[in-house]
């Protein structure tokens, strides 16, 4: 299989703040001043043609966040996203959900939800397309100290019930290596 690095940056970008939730105490959960922060990236395609994403996201200091996107394509056509989720530190579990609008005005919906597990994570996640149609995916994630190794793997059914699994080891190093 050939590295998609758009790929891995995605799932990196959506991580980075579950990991930071998972890895956060009680205490720290309670002692967080809420934060907001805004963006405008503006990408110009070879021929000239531009699309901008503005977002803005807020958390709310106990484990929470809100955010929405626009999406401006290249005709001036406007898709947006809002989304909310939160950790909960009592049961080391995170969610999220949200709505996209596309230009066209239909709506697709996501969910998702991780649980912490003592050596990792398991995963459930819904995608609902406009149509009304649904793919889900269960997926879970552990860390074996002795080798230095996540294993992950997760399985995706789609709307027409099949599904697809995927499987994969990493090595990140023992807690002594680094």
């Amino acid at each position: 299989m050939k590295f998609d690095h758009s790929q891995f940056m995605r799932a990196a970008i959506l991580s980075l703040p579950l990991m930071y939730a998972v890895c956060t105490t009680d205490a720290q959960a309670r002692d967080r001043t809420p934060h907001s922060a805004t963006s405008t990236v503006t990408r110009t395609g070879p021929a000239g043609n531009t699309s901008t994403r503005q977002t803005s996201v807020a958390t709310n200091g106990q484990g929470g966040f809100s955010s929405a996107s626009k999406l401006t394509g290249p005709a001036g056509n406007v898709t947006t996203r809002q989304q909310s989720g939160g950790y909960n530190a009592a049961t080391q579990s995170f969610s999220r959900s949200g709505t996209t609008t596309y230009a066209n005005g239909k709506q697709s919906n996501f969910n998702a939800s991780v649980q912490a597990t003592g050596n990792g994570y398991q995963r459930t996640a819904t995608h609902t397309a406009p149509d009304g149609k649904s793919v889900t995916s269960q997926g879970q994630a552990s860390y074996n100290a002795a080798t230095g190794t996540v294993t992950q793997s997760r399985v995706t059914t789609g709307p027409n019930g099949k599904s697809a699994t995927e499987t994969r080891t990493i090595a990140v190093g023992t807690p002594s290596s680094h």
